[in-house]
């Protein structure tokens, strides 16, 4: 759950509901997205999301009360996406965890290091201020609860008990709850104070072996 005292991004004025106001905000939110992408979040105003959207920016205004309830919107269908997308990165994570501890720890640092990182390249302020409701790794979560398979929680636990042989089951669950909070904290912090880390190999390896070292050898 997101940390209440943290800042929720800015919601829209209002939701689309017909067919052509549907078509008028996804204009707005790919005119976002664009921009984003081809000319970097110093360019991103309502003004240049309207042009490049090719609407009126009272019709923009009707729907969102500034350019960051646009990215709010934007950054939803990009995590919406991405979890589309992770199913595969799950299921070949949960393969090798049967066969390779040392390896998952390492699929595992970069699938959490990643999605931050595609979040963070595309607006690093606003990302950096919502990161905290803006959380993949949760949602993740969320999806692959809501498909009848583990969470991550009880998923993590039966990897460490597949691998970990002699550690009390009550450990073990201590043991993923500390590695999963040392990781998301590292990332976090990062990403506040540090955000260049995000892309730095140093930190990757750093991240991996800090986990790899913790649960290895107990």
């Amino acid at each position: 759950m997101a940390d209440m005292s943290q800042p929720s991004p800015p919601a829209p004025r209002k939701l689309p509901k017909q067919s052509r106001s549907l078509i008028l905000v996804q204009s707005i939110q790919q005119a976002c997205l664009q921009i984003l992408r081809d000319e970097g979040a110093q360019s991103l105003t309502t003004a240049r999301i309207a042009d490049v959207a090719g609407v009126n920016i009272a019709s923009l205004y009707q729907y969102f009360p500034n350019k960051e309830a646009i990215l709010a919107q934007v950054f939803e269908e990009q995590i919406d996406q991405y979890i589309e997308s992770a199913r595969d990165k799950i299921h070949e994570i949960d393969r090798l965890s049967r066969s390779d501890f040392a390896a998952t720890i390492r699929a595992i640092v970069d699938m959490e290091l990643d999605q931050r990182l595609l979040l963070y390249r595309m607006e690093p302020q606003f990302y950096s201020t919502y990161q905290q409701s803006l959380n993949i790794h949760e949602r993740v979560d969320e999806f692959t609860v809501a498909m009848n398979n583990p969470s991550w929680g009880e998923w993590f636990a039966e990897f460490l008990a597949m691998h970990l042989e002699g550690v009390p089951r009550g450990e073990l669950a201590t043991l993923g709850k500390l590695a999963t909070h040392a990781l998301s904290g590292a990332l976090e912090s990062a990403v506040k104070s540090e955000p260049e880390l995000l892309e730095d190999s140093a930190f990757r390896d750093g991240l991996y072996r800090l986990l790899l070292n913790f649960l290895a050898y107990r």
